[in-house]
């Protein structure tokens, strides 16, 4: 998790240290009184993890609602038609189910998707702007000591595959040096081509961070707790969503952007309609 760098005492101004000395009695009392009375006349602010809460609450839990009935619609619909029969869905279910087996199975590299969590965090602070001072990894946690955070920046590595990321990069560039759709014949008959591999890694790394996501989660992350554990499971579940509906329609040659945005934008009238008649309903029966 990102933490923040604090400056020791000996570097505080030396006009901050001098006011550190200890007051009379009767200076303490004034002071108090003074600063009692400004916060009175002061406008009472809402904590910012209240507000986050209020947004996840109203906004974002109907917005993973609604995406999530989308998605699996898109989904039955592709499966309806021939989408399960092509190479993409089968290396890729393949690659997914092979990382189950070993995320079950065998022993976990909690080491590598520690490495993986901090890096993100690391690159996000310098996409920001801000600077990494230290970096630890380990078979048990890991943390990055920066002087930025934002929620970007705390919630990165739960929504952001980052070995998913780097496989697709590298086969991109490898691409521009090998052709990646040329058929390859096998011994046996039939032949495979380089691109099903690259479906293959997308299912294996992509399971590998969905199970680690769920599984560090379950373990209470402090990453969670910064910007409110409500609100930022409701940003990791909307982002990981809009993931995988960009990649069902990227893969599935039944579906389009226009036509899924359609889709969510109909659901989403509907869910408005059906909440407002419910509220008129029960406003019906108070009454």
């Amino acid at each position: 998790m990102p933490r923040r760098s604090q400056k020791p005492l000996t570097e505080l101004p030396a006009h901050r240290r001098e006011r550190n000395r200890r007051l009379s009695r009767r200076a303490r009392a004034k002071k108090l009184a003074a600063r009692t009375a400004l916060m009175e006349r002061m406008p009472r602010l809402i904590p910012v993890t209240r507000l986050y809460a209020w947004i996840g609450w109203l906004l974002l839990l109907p917005a993973c609602l609604i995406t999530g009935r989308t998605l699996f619609s898109s989904l039955g619909d592709s499966m309806s038609s021939a989408f399960w029969r092509t190479p993409a869905f089968w290396f890729f279910s393949m690659g997914f189910l092979m990382w189950l087996i070993w995320f079950l199975w065998l022993p976990r590299p909690v080491r590598l998707y520690v490495w993986g969590h901090e890096m993100t965090h690391a690159l996000c602070v310098m996409m920001f702007g801000g600077k990494v001072k230290e970096f630890r990894v380990s078979g048990t946690g890991g943390h990055v000591l920066t002087d930025r955070n934002n929620i970007i920046i705390s919630l990165s590595p739960y929504f952001f595959p980052l070995y998913a990321v780097a496989g697709v990069i590298a086969f991109l560039i490898s691409g521009l040096f090998v052709d990646l759709t040329r058929l390859i014949p096998l011994p046996w008959g039939g032949g495979v081509r380089p691109l099903f591999g690259l479906f293959y890694f997308i299912g294996l790394t992509w399971g590998f961070h969905l199970t680690f996501t769920v599984w560090m989660i379950a373990r209470d992350q402090p990453d969670l707790k910064i910007n409110g554990t409500f609100f930022s499971l409701m940003v990791i579940v909307l982002v990981n969503l809009l993931i995988i509906s960009v990649l069902l329609i990227l893969a599935s040659p039944q579906l389009s952007l226009r036509g899924y945005c359609s889709q969510w934008f109909d659901g989403a009238w509907n869910f408005l309609f059906s909440l407002w008649m419910a509220v008129k309903t029960l406003g019906g029966t108070l009454e």
